[in-house]
This record gives structure tokens, sequence and C-alpha cells, in this order.
């Protein structure tokens, strides 16, 4: 399978030195869509925008799990074809009869219609061949342009655009099964677990797009791209994702050249790396390809000398004086610059295939690798010196837009030159000092409350006055790197979070709210039931003691010093306004916090007494909110039932009650069964959501519902655009994970998207049975729909 994917190549500065062979993957995902989190379907869509396949959904939005249309894939497909100004000749005919004059994508669909592949002609007529459409309809003079494609059709028409027609391909039990079977040898399909009857979202199909642009079209050795007037060149070593050229805001830098670019943005990491360039066809750059099989070591430097390097461990690195080294974007050679080298200095080696030292690469401090400290009440930006004289950035503080007047002393900046955005953090952990590597005098990573920290070379100065066993605050970046160290009197933290495990003698584990820093763990002084009691519970985290955690159970509504109920509409809590990034999470009882999205809290108001914890911003406004059993979107619906199981004990075998919800996800039935005392009705449809705590391994009941029926209910009176259920005495919300049963043939509806097995069930009939939790005023959803 040959090569076609970008190295991510997350290089950054090893803390235990280690030979590695870079692997070929994919390139983290630098992008102008704001909401794609994979980094393989980010780098995909970037090079789509660049040509102009798309442009997303508006806002910086490309909705990555939605679904594509027959009707979009046709138009992406004529865009990547490089036909897109002929659609609009395609427009006033009429090839499929559900494509209207007024469909959006009716010249897309006619021109592509129109496109044939695979035929050849014959000097005498006689060995010509008809050649295959790139698209055909459903068989009978329809298109469907509006249904999900599937993957099956998707490849079809991509490995048409590489020349292949049904002539092509052996038959199979499905008719794309010889056109998926070539397409997984052509690479189409890397990085895609599909089947032919899969459909696939826009981030997928972003991939399968991405694919088609490296994959050779047929009879020839050239890739498709090339087609496209884009071309793949050496270029050399990348030495900066973000330097500057003349008549561009934004180019890159390697040894062959300086190249223009529209791209979002390369990976700083890619940076020191051997590759090739992908231009288009006005020279811009689109990728950076790292080559296979380079050998590199990313460590840290504990001392440089005239011909050699001492790494932190203790290792000695022979270095010739005349080693090239690229520092600043420039070459240079070792005995030129190793005795103004500092100790900590990034530094990446590359090795000749026979094992030798090629080339060092000297990585400039990345954004978030480079921080200052606000060491005193700051007047005016303390910062500024991050920027290095430029003008016209943005500040964010905690993710929201800022200004100088809201910085704060001991506030953490990083500066993001290639945005121009300052981000500024009041992140803090306050603990005990347990661990460092290597060392104390020049710690590279440390240890408070069991979370390893990584330490930015501003707070090794700060750490050197510390000793293991002290309690001290740590001042963290936006990704929780160490940027600087101080005592308690100074500046506390105050870590939130909530008891996610905890063992009988007394070993916890608490996941904190920050979304940084992750689970802190130790000792703590709860055993036997009081440790069972603490599971779910929401605590303060401090540390005072080498190896141990101190646990403060945190108390809700108004007992907490929460005042006032949440007016959901006018978005405040007591009348003080929460942050537009307000992070929401809910939990029932002694059930696991889950985050939960804002839109979630359909109820109109919200009473303190069922808000476990509400935390304030720098600014005063509610940045953190936990709630208790408020959305009911934590629950698991579905039949309910009674169980049983048996518990061995020093008496004999105990037979305890379970209770069982048959519900239904996307691939069919399943079954959620829990250890709890309930009494449940015969013929009960409900709820319920476990615990935490277990009983011989099975989870028990943090909290269960017992389902309202309305019966009689007609299709006309789902609303499924607004998501809503109109009744004779209220309007009900549909919840976004509804579940819906065909009493009649006894199965469940199943699809991907929950909204899709509601209209089948529809579909099926009139006569529609809806259960739901609460009145809509309380935050009361469809929960379940019936139909026979």
């Amino acid at each position: 399978m040959k090569k076609r994917t970008w190295l991510s190549a997350l290089l950054a500065v090893a803390l235990l030195v280690s030979m590695l062979v870079v692997p070929s993957a994919s390139a983290a995902g630098n992008t102008a869509f704001t909401d794609i989190t994979d980094p393989d379907q980010a780098n995909a869509a970037e090079m789509l925008r660049l040509l102009g396949v798309v442009n997303g959904t508006g806002g910086g939005a490309f909705r990555p799990q939605g679904t594509l249309t027959r009707g979009e894939f046709c138009k992406m497909t004529v865009e990547i074809m490089g036909r897109g100004d002929e659609e609009p000749a395609q427009r006033s005919r009429t090839i499929f009869t559900d494509v209207s004059s007024t469909h959006w994508a009716r010249g897309y669909i006619n021109l592509a219609a129109s496109i044939t592949v695979g035929g050849s002609a014959g000097g005498d007529g006689e060995s010509s061949t008809a050649g295959t459409r790139l698209i055909m309809g459903v068989g009978d003079g329809s298109f469907q342009p509006d249904r999900v494609i599937t993957c099956g059709e998707a490849v079809t028409i991509l490995m048409r655009v590489l020349g292949y027609g049904d002539g092509d391909v052996a038959g199979g039990l499905n008719w794309y099964d010889g056109y998926m079977g070539l397409a997984g040898s052509a690479g189409l399909l890397d990085k895609l677990n599909l089947t032919g009857a899969s459909t696939i979202s826009r981030g997928q199909a972003a991939i399968l797009f991405y694919n088609l642009l490296f994959a050779k079209t047929k009879g020839s050795d050239s890739l498709y791209l090339t087609g496209l007037g884009c071309k793949v060149e050496d270029g050399g070593i990348l030495l900066d994702v973000n330097a500057t050229l003349a008549g561009s805001n934004t180019a890159v830098k390697t040894t062959t050249g300086t190249y223009k670019t529209d791209r979002a943005g390369l990976d700083e990491n890619l940076e020191g790396m051997q590759g090739d360039v992908v231009l288009d066809k006005n020279d811009k750059l689109l990728a950076f390809q790292p080559k296979e099989n380079i050998t590199s070591r990313a460590a840290n430097v504990a001392e440089w000398a005239y011909n050699e390097a001492r790494l932190t461990g203790g290792e000695t690195l022979e270095l010739p004086p005349q080693t090239t080294v690229y520092q600043d974007g420039e070459k240079k050679v070792y005995e030129e610059l190793w005795q103004d080298l500092k100790p900590g200095t990034p530094v990446t080696f590359y090795y000749t295939a026979e094992g030798k030292v090629d080339y060092l690469f000297l990585r400039s401090a990345s954004a978030s690798d480079t921080a200052m400290v606000a060491r005193s009440v700051p007047s005016g930006n303390p910062f500024t010196a991050l920027t290095k004289g430029e003008g016209n950035y943005q500040i964010y503080k905690n993710g929201m837009p800022a200004t100088v007047n809201d910085i704060r002393q001991y506030d953490v900046a990083t500066y993001d030159s290639g945005a121009k955005v300052m981000n500024i953090s009041d992140l803090r952990l306050t603990g005990m000092y347990e661990n460092v590597y290597p060392n104390t005098d020049t710690p590279a990573k440390i240890w408070v409350m069991g979370v390893e920290l990584p330490v930015l070379p501003c707070a090794v100065e700060d750490l050197r006055n510390f000793k293991i066993g002290d309690t001290l605050t740590l001042l963290l970046t936006s990704d929780g790197k160490v940027a600087g160290a101080v005592t308690t009197a100074a500046a506390k933290g105050n870590a939130v979070g909530y008891v996610e495990s905890i063992t009988e003698d007394g070993k916890a584990t608490v996941q904190l709210l920050d979304n940084v820093l992750g689970e802190v763990k130790g000792k703590t002084s709860y055993r036997k039931d009081s440790a069972t009691k603490m599971m779910g519970e929401l605590v303060t985290v401090s540390s005072y003691k080498l190896g141990q955690l101190t646990l403060t159970r945190l108390t809700g509504g108004s007992s907490s010093g929460i005042t006032g109920k949440l007016d959901v509409a006018a978005r405040t809590l007591g009348g003080v306004a929460l942050a537009d990034n307000v992070a929401v999470y809910e939990k029932v009882g002694s059930s696991k916090l889950q985050p939960v999205k804002y839109s979630q809290i359909t109820a109109v108001s919200v009473p303190s007494s069922k808000i476990l914890y509400a935390s304030k911003d720098y600014a005063g406004r509610y940045n953190v909110l936990v709630l208790n059993d408020v959305t009911g979107d934590l629950y698991t619906y579905g039949f309910m039932s009674k169980g049983t199981m048996t518990t061995p004990s020093s008496m004999g075998e105990i037979v305890n009650s379970t209770v069982i919800v048959t519900t239904s996800d996307k691939n069919g039935e399943t079954k959620l069964e829990l250890v709890g005392g309930v009494e449940v009705p015969r013929n009960a449809v409900g709820g319920m959501v476990a615990s935490l705590n277990t009983l011989q391994d099975k989870n028990k009941i943090a909290g269960y519902v017992f389902l309202k029926e309305l019966d009689g209910v007609r299709r006309s009176a789902f609303d499924m655009k607004a998501k809503t259920v109109t009744t004779t005495d209220m309007v009900l919300p549909i919840s976004d994970s509804v579940v819906c049963y065909n009493k009649t043939t006894k199965q469940w509806f199943t699809a991907e998207d929950p909204m899709d097995a509601l209209n089948q069930a529809r579909a099926f009939s009139d006569n529609i049975t809806i259960y739901y939790d609460r009145t809509p005023e309380e935050g009361g959803k469809v929960r379940m729909v019936v139909v026979q």
C-alpha cells in the first residue's frame, strides 16, 4: 500500500531520550475549520478547502460528524475534477425525475451524469467498448439527491473518476463489491473502516477525497492530483512553518525555497523533517509530506561541549564541529554555536542510514513552550515581550476574549504568533511536591498529587526554591505546563473534582473539572464504608502530605454559597451572568460525572438545590456548573423488568434484586442490568443511571425514573426540525437520544442518528405512543416512542 498521508510527528522534546524511526502517520490537523478534532479528517478537510472542493457550513464549521447526501457528494466530485465552471450550463436539463429545476444540486448532478469514463474505441469499431457513466440513478428514472450516500456508492463514483469503469471490476454479492475491492488496492479506503453499505460522515468523505488525490489514475503512474495542475517536489528540510515572503501573509520555508501558502497552518512539529512539498497550480504550498523511515532523536541536552553533547541522564553524543545545525530557519555549523547554546535547549538529532548524526534541528520555542508569569500586580500588559513588537493581537483569558484590565498577578501567558493571539491562564494547582525528573536543579517534569506535569524553562528557577516534600502552588499554562511556582502563602489553587474510584484501603482517583489536568491520585483517610460513600461525590482536592490527598465533600444549593435560581434563557445564576464558554457537568446521585451541553438544559429554571457546584472566573462570571439530575439525559431508557443475582457471603448465598432496562442503540437491542431494590410495575417503561458503586462487579442503581405514557399521538404532531411533539396539553422536546420500538414486529428501530430511527417509526404507523419523564417546564423530554 502506497504512502499518501502526512506525518503527524509530534516530536516534542523527549524527556526520556530514545532512538526512533519516524513512522508514516497523519499530520496534525491544523485547519481553518474549528470543529474538527480528528487530525486525519482535519488535514484532509484543509487540503480540500485549499483546492476549492469544500468550504464548510459557515462560521468556521465543517460538521465532520454530519452526513453527506448524494447531491452534495456529486458537487464535491465535480469540483475535485476541476469541472465546477461547467455546472451552470447543466441547470436547464432534466435527467432525473426527482431533481427539480429548483434543486440546488441540479447542475452538478446533471453534469456528473453526463460524464463517461472507462470506454475505448477500436479502429474498425468492432473492438470499441462503451464507457460507464460517472453517476447513475436508482433504476426508476430518479436519483434520490437528498438521500444519505453510502460508502459503496461514493467509492464507485471516485473509482470512476480515476478512470475505472464497470468492465474493470469483478462481480460480487453486492453491485459495489468489485469497486470496493479495487478501491482497497488503490489506497482509496486508507484510514477508513467502512463497508459498502455504511453511510459516511462528512469527515470520512474528506478522507476519501484526500486519498483520491494521492491515488494513481488507471493505467498511469501519475497521482490524480497532478491532473489538477498540482505537483510534488523535493522540499528538502522544513525550516519554518511561519515564514514571511513578500506579497504573502503566510509562507513556509524549506531548504529548497520559501513557498506562499493559504493553509490555516502547518504543524510546527514538522519543522526539521525531510520531505516533499505539494504545490497547487499557482505554486502555493498545499502540504508537506515527510519522507518515510527517517531516524531522529529528540533530547534534552544538559551540557554542550565543542565536539559533544551530554544529555539529561548522563549519556554523551559525539558531535563533530562541522555538523550542520538548522536554527531560526538558517543553516549553521555546530562549532560556531556551541558556546552560546543553553542547557535545556530543545533539539532533535537526525541520523544518516549508517547511524551517524546527519544534522541538528534547534527548535524555536513554540507558543506553548514560551511562557511568562505576571510576578507582580500588573500595570498595563506585563506580557508584551512575548509578542516581539507585533501589534493587532487578540487577548484571550481562559478561552474567553479579554483585555489588559483582566490580567492578574500570577497569571500565565503564551503567544501564538501565527494566529496573533495571546492566551492567558489562571490555572493553578496546590499540592505536595512529590517527585521530579531528572533532578531538582534541572527539572523537566514534576509530579504533584499523582499528576505528571511538564516543566517549561521559565519555571526552572522557581522550582529550585523548593524541595521534594514541600507544599507549593504551580502556575500553569492553558495546556497544563508548569510556567512558575510560588508558595501557598502567595497563591493557592482550588482543584475541584469528583471521586471516580476509591478502594477499601483509601486509595482515591479524583477526576478534576478543569479539562486540562485530568486525574489526581493518592492515599486518603477514608476506609471501608466511608470510602464507598465517597464514590461519585464532588470534592475539593488538596495535598499536605507526601502521596496523600485531602478530600472535602462539596454540598449543593445554598449551603455551598449558591443563591438564587439558574435562569436558563437569561443565562444567569442568581442574577449573575454565565460565561459564554461555561462548562456544564451533571451527575445523578453517585453516578459518574459527565459533561453536558448548556442547550441540553430545557427546563425554564433550575433551583439552587439542584446545583452541586458553581465557580466564577476572573470577571465574576460563572464558568463552571455542576448539576444534580437536571437534564435527564444521563439515564438509559427502555422497558424495565426485574431480575436477580446471587452474592456469596459468610452467611451463605444472598439473593439480590436487579433491574433490567431493555433498550436499543444504533446496532440493535441492548440491556442494562443494575443492582437495586426497586419495585418495578408490570410493563413499566423507564430509565436508570449506573452508580460508581458496585456489588459483585455489577453497578448499583444511582437513580431511576418511570416514564409517563401518552398514546394516540399522530405523526403530524412531530416537528422534526424543531425536535418537538405537540399534544393537547403541552409541547415536549424530543431527546437527542430518543429510542423507538415497533410493537408489531417486536424490534427496535436502529440508525446512526436517533432522529432517523424516529422517522422510521413515524413512517411505519400513525398510531404512536410517546413516553416522557417530566413536564416541559421541569426539563422533561420525549425519551421513548412505541408504534404498532
